[in-house]
């Protein structure tokens, strides 16, 4: 038992701990599971991206979105790096998906970089770009 006046350090405020709680926002996201999600979001969440800032609302909008746009299977997010100093995780991921429109796959890359405490993400910066298909990358003019 700690001491008067000493923190207890919760399971999700270790490393390990926190780049858990990323992953599991990560897996719901790609199951569209946003009820599950909001146990990961602290109330007074503030996420950025190029878009502009986002409170929960506007996240959970956007997954939806996402998912009327593409198809993809919960395995098509897949991490590539972690990493953590503090109470920031930062990731780096990869997400193979369909156009619902035109079947097309496409690739994207994404870098997240969160602020977890107690096991609720309270703030993050992030980007997804897509990649470009071999064939969409020749060198015009060359023959």
């Amino acid at each position: 038992m700690p001491a008067t006046g000493e923190k207890t350090m919760h399971e999700h405020d270790t490393p390990e701990g926190r780049k858990a709680v990323f992953r599991a926002l990560i897996d719901c996201y790609a199951r569209a599971d946003v009820e599950a999600m909001a146990a990961l979001i602290a109330p007074d969440y503030r996420g950025h991206t190029s878009a502009g800032p986002r409170d929960w609302a506007e996240f959970r909008q956007s997954i939806l979105n996402f998912h009327a746009l593409f198809d993809y299977a919960p395995d098509s997010f897949v991490v590539e790096d972690q990493f953590v100093d503090g109470e920031k995780v930062a990731t780096r991921m990869t997400c193979t998906v369909r156009s619902k429109e035109t079947a097309e796959p496409m690739t994207m890359i994404g870098i997240n970089l969160a602020v977890i405490r107690s096991g609720q993400i309270v703030e993050e910066w992030n980007t997804w770009e897509m990649v470009a298909a071999p064939e969409s990358l020749s060198v015009q003019g060359a023959t």
